[in-house]
């Protein structure tokens, strides 16, 4: 079934609009506009992203603001519009009106793309845990007061990094353990575990902080003392996009946490100065080839032809040009040795978990676009596009079999010979990233 409902404003406003009197009358300058509930609506689809924005003040003109899980923003003025949101998670937004008299304050209003609709009768934090499909993406621990404080972080081992948890409305969990079926142990590291199906969880506020109380086996995929299934945690760090549960080992006397973060939420990009404008012309029009592709990470790169010479020799006298229409030429050689004896021979394609490269063949319906994605600019790929090479698993029929398909590479640089460099964060390893530097093709 699908999650529509109505938002209309916090239940705050209402209550602060109706107690203001004269009062508030006095604090505000004469004929100010004040955008009532009944003013406006967002109309939210959490299962397709689908929202419909409605103003109805004929007298007013609205000023809207959208920001989404990574806080990138988007502002728009029209009256009756409907827009579409892919990233899932919480999304925030304010409401100015604008008329002869000025500007209203803002309004604020929230709604939800993904697992739940958003419910005003809960928390914040509640919403954001229903909102999202986590994955533990941080572990740490920390401990001591004032002078003593100390903290240690690292990424969450690799065998939980293909995990998926979601905290269902009305107390159930809902875990995906992949294909390790393993936890992480304070005392033992990686332990053989699998969840039952039957955990429970409820949020707790106590004295001004927020907890997670599990039950029923429940723990979020990280355990320490023996206390820890079925343990308190406390919730910290809340945003859009992360949230923190922190267990208290009282015998080591310290507390160890879990950083969840959405599943489809990716590393910060890199940081560059490549303007969508420069992106747009560098590429528009033109046909590359590939000079060049690597990995790198925090204090390390490698680059294939820079270490070792040469590219593997299926990636040679393939082409990618990006056409004016936003339309992508994928040109393969097929100068493969064939997949059976005596067979003609194929095409092959970088993907980086294919030992020998992917027999592939393009569609000639792949597309590209140039896009500011909370403000880096990156290349935008779309039915089945991609830039020549994949950053993916290889597995078929696994969630990042063909990964940086149908996705959003970051340009991080083009130099002064048109050579583009594009990256790509491999979520699914946590800790690097591919990327294809494409050079224009000789005449």
């Amino acid at each position: 079934m699908k999650n529509i409902f109505k938002l209309m404003t916090v239940a705050a406003l209402c209550a602060a609009l109706a107690a203001c009197g004269d009062k508030g009358k006095e604090n505000q300058p004469a004929g100010k506009p004040v955008v009532t509930p009944e003013m406006f609506s967002v109309t939210a689809n959490a299962e397709t992203g689908v929202v419909i924005f409605q103003f109805l003040e004929a007298s007013l003109n609205p000023f809207w603001t959208v920001k989404d899980p990574n806080n990138a923003s988007i502002t728009f003025t029209d009256r009756n519009v409907t827009k579409t949101f892919e990233l899932k998670g919480l999304y925030s937004g304010t409401l100015v009106a604008f008329g002869s008299a000025g500007q209203s304050d803002p309004v604020e209003f929230n709604f939800v793309v993904g697992n739940s609709e958003w419910d005003p009768n809960l928390s914040y934090t509640e919403n954001v845990l229903m909102a999202n499909t986590w994955r533990p993406y941080y572990i740490g621990w920390w401990g001591g007061e004032g002078d003593e404080y100390w903290d240690w972080e690292d990424k969450a081992p690799g065998y939980l990094f293909d995990d998926r948890i979601v905290f269902k409305k009305g107390g159930a969990i809902e875990w995906n353990q992949a294909e390790t079926f393993k936890i992480y142990d304070d005392s033992d590291d990686a332990v053989d575990f699998t969840f039952s199906g039957n955990e429970k969880w409820a949020y707790v506020a106590e004295a001004g902080k927020e907890y997670i109380q599990f039950s029923d086996g429940g723990f979020p995929g990280i355990r320490g003392d023996a206390g820890a299934v079925n343990g308190k945690y406390m919730i910290t760090n809340v945003t859009a996009n992360s949230i923190s549960l922190n267990y208290y080992e009282a015998e080591n006397e310290q507390w160890i946490y879990v950083t969840l973060a959405p599943e489809d939420w990716v590393e910060p990009a890199p940081s560059t100065d490549v303007s969508v404008e420069a992106a747009q012309t560098a590429l528009s029009g033109k046909k590359f080839e590939i000079a060049d592709l690597g990995w790198w990470g925090e204090g390390w790169e490698y680059f294939t032809v820079v270490e070792e010479g040469e590219l593997p020799s299926y990636m040679l006298g393939d082409f990618i040009t990006f056409k004016a229409d936003g339309s992508l030429l994928i040109e393969l050689s097929k100068n493969d040795a064939p997949v059976e004896e005596g067979g003609e021979s194929v095409s092959r394609i970088y993907n980086d978990g294919v030992k020998g490269g992917e027999v592939f063949s393009p569609t000639g319906n792949e597309k590209w676009e140039v896009v500011s994605d909370a403000g880096v600019t990156k290349v935008s790929f779309s039915d089945g596009g991609f830039p020549l090479v994949l950053a993916g698993t290889g597995e078929p029929g696994t969630e990042f079999y063909h990964f940086g398909m149908d996705a959003k590479w970051t340009v991080n640089s083009i130099s002064e010979d048109g050579i583009v460099r594009l990256d790509i964060f491999q979520t699914f390893t946590g800790e690097q990233w591919l990327a294809v530097c494409l050079i224009p093709a000789a005449e």
